[in-house]
């Protein structure tokens, strides 16, 4: 085994260690919910959700009905399937079987510093050899045995944590496959609401930069009247591919709703949103269509785009619905346009 693998594969025991140690400080149940929000926490996956944990265990407030909340909050749009069940429940025995053995394990280290205290208190009255071989052979087998509980407890853990790594990464499967757009590939609109939650928050808490581009497909009705649904499925699954070409890597391109599409901006200015817009929307018309089935021209595809930045008083409904309406200014003025939006909803539009 190399040595990166062994330091992740040892960090991993060890975040599984910091989650159990965790739950049962707590008395929290060790529930696949519960696990997830505490691996979490312990590898600071999720900032803003690592803070507000800190504070609700500094003032003793981190009860199961606040863990449930937060895990609705941080982890929310999750429509279990089966697989997911399945793996949950999984879960939920493995971690189970270790709290039995760190239970089992603290008994048996009580037992043990009895029988040294005991120990002890019969050397000071030890008077031959007998006695002190039989002191011996008591100690000798106490530590064998305390040793082999250990020794066992090692292994399960470890066994444990890969079991417990390979769940995570089932149920990060399905997690994805949940906040996957089907036709596009791209995210879809639970990815979107949960993204926008996250970002939203670190741009409020950290004074971060924000933008957010909506875009739509101009007269997508007609194209579909015209060419058919299979069509229209081309061509948004094209303009998909372009907006997720120009989208840097930090940026979340997702499927708004039916032929609408929004890129979630962090760390992007206003200026730099509506630059990156625009090169979408040229790149979108600089294209002629071909149809699949007949090889017919289509002609171009244009779409309309809509740019709000994000202002330390916003809500995200503000932020959408400044978007939205840049967006609906876009068409007012004919289409095929870039329109940004201020908070005073003052704005400029690019053709």
């Amino acid at each position: 085994m190399s040595t990166a693998k062994k330091t992740k594969t040892k960090n991993n025991q060890q975040h599984a260690k910091d989650v159990l140690k965790i739950l049962a400080d707590l008395e929290l149940n060790s529930t696949p919910h519960n696990y997830e929000l505490f691996h979490s926490y312990v590898t600071g996956e999720k900032p803003t959700l690592a803070k507000e944990i800190r504070a609700l265990m500094a003032d003793s407030a981190l009860d199961q009905s606040m863990c449930t909340k937060l895990h609705g909050r941080h982890f929310s749009g999750i429509d279990l399937t089966d697989e997911a069940l399945l793996t949950g429940g999984k879960f939920t025995t493995e971690i189970s079987a270790v709290m039995r053995m760190l239970s089992a394990a603290e008994r048996n280290t009580v037992e043990y510093e009895k029988t040294l205290s005991g120990a002890t208190d019969i050397l000071e009255h030890v008077n031959d050899d007998k006695s002190l071989k039989n002191m011996v052979d008591t100690l000798l087998a106490a530590t064998t045995k305390m040793q082999r509980h250990t020794q066992l407890l090692e292994q399960k853990l470890n066994k444990t944590t890969a079991e417990v790594n390979t769940l995570r990464n089932n149920l990060e499967e399905v997690r994805t496959e949940a906040m996957t757009d089907a036709l596009t590939g791209i995210a879809n609109r639970k990815r979107f609401d949960e993204c926008m939650l996250q970002e939203c928050n670190l741009a409020e808490q950290d004074e971060q930069e924000l933008s957010l581009v909506l875009c739509d497909i101009d007269h997508f009705k007609r194209f579909n009247d015209t060419w058919g649904h299979q069509t229209g499925d081309q061509i948004i699954r094209f303009v998909a591919s372009c907006l997720q070409r120009h989208a840097a890597k930090s940026h979340l391109v997702a499927r708004y709703g039916g032929e609408e599409f929004a890129v979630i901006m962090p760390h992007t200015d206003e200026q730099t949103a509506f630059d990156l817009a625009d090169n979408i929307r040229a790149s979108v018309e600089s294209k002629k269509l071909l149809r699949k089935s007949t090889n017919e021209d289509m002609g171009t595809v244009t779409i309309s785009l809509g740019v709000a930045h994000f202002s330390s008083h916003d809500t995200i409904e503000d932020l959408i619905e400044r978007a939205d309406e840049a967006l609906y200014r876009s068409k007012h003025a004919g289409r095929n346009k870039v329109s940004l939006s201020a908070p005073d909803q003052k704005g400029r539009s690019a053709a």
